[in-house]
């Protein structure tokens, strides 16, 4: 496939999502309801609260997304006039570009160690791998968190260490971290990363430009502090923590009336401490007693939940986008009795048979990610590279494992599907980042 047709079809399929959500009914999910406000109440209030000012005040509501997407959708408002479709066109042409650029990246990357890549193929990955378009399309920061971590690998694998790519790469990690709080972690691996990689030959302006991601997160956990009273970076992370974490291995323990009780039980003691940090700090020492008594079946779940990430076929994605009815949640189904027959019978209709087909797809882009893991066509060091945010975002993933998780990591798959065609093994000459 030539490159040109490779482009065309490209652009064709996220333009169907695209002229979908225009003329044909704009989905949008809790989360992004959420987002809007958080954008409204930037332009009118000044705050970064993701709710309706005018409802009862809920402190979680001033944390729980991170600024970086709120200012984009409030520029893009303001750009607009606050004309609402003018805004959607905008934000989601914005994002489709975006999705297109990580492609664009993708492509770079498996170029650089490969003679020849087989455009068809990409077509059919990027084809069977509908999230991509779906969240291109719709108002959630996945797609820009994608661009950020394909950006990183792009620059660390294409571009030679100095103190200009690696200001970027910890710019990126600012901004990656400022969109969605699952990059925590990454903010104190990078200097440690620096410094296994360079323990050579370290040069300490380098070494200092790695911490600025640090220097940020703390940062804003100070600002948080300020404006709640209680030091952290985001509220989700106890909502999480509460309510899917901790919930489904209640619910595999114990079934859903009981797992529905100690949730509620935790939620009203947690209102009768006196303030919102004193609220926090119990509902994470809770959560936390409740998983370190059945840390086996939580691990079990947590490891369970990544291997459903890989394989969801992204029952969600399609039938929020495209207003279907959703009927069955696959995730929780696996926590219940007879769950494996449940899910069966959903597979029994239009969709389920759409859904068979991802789902196979699913199966073949575990083997591309096994093959390339095991292959020596590529130094450690640069496989390791490729390797780092797959595994990193299904770590961390925990039991709630879904496409919708998965879909950053979509342009590091095809780069691993193009690269198992190649013959040659790497040298240390083929990497520009080598050194």
């Amino acid at each position: 496939m030539g490159k040109r047709t490779f482009w065309l079809l490209i652009i064709s399929f996220h333009a169907l999502f695209f002229l979908k959500q225009i003329f044909f009914g704009n989905s949008l999910l809790q989360d992004s309801r959420e987002y809007i406000y958080a954008a409204d109440n930037i332009i009118t209030y000044k705050t970064l609260y993701a709710w309706n000012l005018q409802d009862s005040f809920d402190n979680n509501w001033l944390t729980k997304r991170p600024f970086l997407y709120p200012s984009i959708l409030a520029v893009a408002k303001l750009a607009t006039f606050g004309h609402e479709k003018p805004f959607f066109i905008l934000v989601y042409a914005l994002q489709n570009l975006a999705s297109l650029l990580s492609v664009f990246l993708a492509l770079r990357i498996a170029r650089r160690f490969t003679l020849r890549i087989n455009r068809f193929h990409a077509f059919l990955f990027v084809l069977f791998s509908p999230a991509q378009a779906i969240y291109a399309n719709m108002v959630m920061s996945e797609i820009w968190l994608q661009l950020c971590m394909v950006t990183v690998v792009y620059i660390l694998l294409l571009f030679p260490r100095n103190t200009r790519s690696t200001f970027y790469i910890a710019l990126l990690l600012i901004a990656g971290l400022s969109l969605k709080p699952v990059l925590l972690f990454t903010v104190f691996l990078l200097p440690l990363y620096y410094l296994i990689t360079s323990y050579k030959a370290i040069r300490f302006k380098h070494l200092a430009l790695t911490f600025l991601p640090l220097l940020f997160y703390f940062s804003a956990c100070k600002v948080n502090e300020r404006r709640t009273g209680y030091f952290h970076y985001s509220s989700i992370s106890n909502i999480n923590l509460l309510h899917y974490n901790t919930y489904s291995m209640l619910l595999n323990r114990h079934g859903m009336t009981k797992a529905d009780s100690i949730v509620d039980a935790i939620r009203a003691e947690a209102r009768l401490q006196g303030d919102y940090k004193e609220q926090q700090q119990y509902i994470r020492q809770a959560c936390t007693k409740l998983v370190g008594n059945d840390i086996i079946l939580y691990a079990w779940l947590h490891l369970r939940g990544a291997a459903l990430c890989l394989l969801d076929p992204g029952r969600f994605d399609l039938t929020q986008f495209f207003g279907l009815p959703h009927k069955t949640n696959l995730i929780y189904e696996t926590n219940k009795e007879g769950g494996l027959k449940r899910i069966w019978q959903s597979f029994m209709n239009p969709l389920g048979v759409v859904l068979a087909v991802l789902l196979l797809f699913n199966l073949f882009k575990i083997y591309v990610i096994g093959r390339f893991a095991f292959s020596r066509i590529l130094t450690v060091k640069t496989k390791l590279t490729l390797l780092f945010f797959p595994l990193y975002i299904l770590f961390f993933t925990g039991p709630i494992g879904t496409s919708r998780f998965y879909m950053p990591l979509i342009p590091f798959v095809l780069i691993m599907l193009l690269l198992n065609a190649k013959k040659t093994p790497e040298t240390a000459s083929d990497n520009p980042a080598a050194g």
